[in-house]
């Protein structure tokens, strides 16, 4: 999404890489002198940044003239614990949406938390609003309505469900070895690096669909190549079960013999 809109306003667009590390090293002085005018922390893999990172990040984009869009989509899904963190300041826009909360994935609906004492933003926003999207349906309206009415209690009592199919699809993943795998704090994702020799994942990804009849996303759809990008949500266990060993049958065979036909 964040890409199509880039790519509309003809930006150049830099994506950070978690693999190496970037929270330790991409946070640096030298983004005052920078020309970056946006940055977007999409928190679909990650969405337990905690509560000091996020304000380190804010601190620094203020100090750059930069603005923060935080995308809070997952705020919900917190495991082990955890606790989602959010951030707010005159340089900040918040997203949220009631597309994964509360399963209306299609509906369309979702809001923003904006600083309203920066002159001018809410005209250019509303500008936005009323030639692209103009409001989401009545009946979308009213079930978000509803939905806010109910409160979160519902949704974490949902999410408690998936810390059962998280463990699945974490051991379906181990015949990638030890350090492959991230994620898994949050959201309802895990990032899996393939092996050196099976780097090209949109061959991976057709492989594990036709001989294994299982279904990933390939890392590089989002910016990553070698990768892969698993879901354990919106499965009942013994669904999640069944795909996870087919998963695992997959990556097995991936891992000794490679891209077998």
């Amino acid at each position: 999404m964040f890409h199509g809109f880039a790519v509309v306003l003809v930006l150049f667009i830099y994506c950070l890489n978690f693999q190496t590390g970037w929270k330790k090293h991409c946070w640096k002085p030298s983004l005052s002198q920078s020309l970056l005018l946006l940055l977007i922390l999409a928190t679909h893999l990650e969405p337990t940044f905690p509560e000091p990172l996020l304000k380190r990040i804010s601190d620094i984009c203020k100090n750059a003239g930069c603005w923060l869009v935080v995308d809070n989509t997952y705020e919900y899904f917190m495991y082990d614990g955890l606790k989602h963190s959010c951030v707010e300041g005159d340089h900040i826009v918040n997203i949220f949406s009631f597309s994964k909360a509360y399963g209306m994935m299609g509906w369309r609906v979702g809001y923003i938390a904006y600083p309203t004492e920066v002159e001018g933003l809410a005209t250019q926003l509303l500008k936005v609003q009323d030639n692209i999207p103009i409001c989401a349906s009545l009946i979308s309206q009213r079930l978000a309505l509803h939905s806010l009415e109910v409160g979160p209690e519902w949704v974490r009592e949902q999410v408690k469900d998936l810390v059962k199919n998280r463990e699945i699809v974490i051991e379906a993943l181990s015949p990638l070895g030890e350090g492959a795998v991230l994620g898994g704090e949050g959201a309802i994702y895990l990032w899996a690096t393939l092996p050196e020799k099976c780097m090209d994942d949109v061959k991976v990804v057709h492989w594990l669909a036709h001989r294994h009849g299982v279904v990933v996303i390939p890392g590089s759809a989002c910016g990553s190549r070698g990768h892969l990008r698993i879901s354990f949500g919106g499965l009942m266990e013994n669904d999640c079960r069944a795909a996870a060993q087919r998963l695992k049958t997959g990556l097995e065979e991936l891992v000794k013999h490679g891209l077998v036909q």
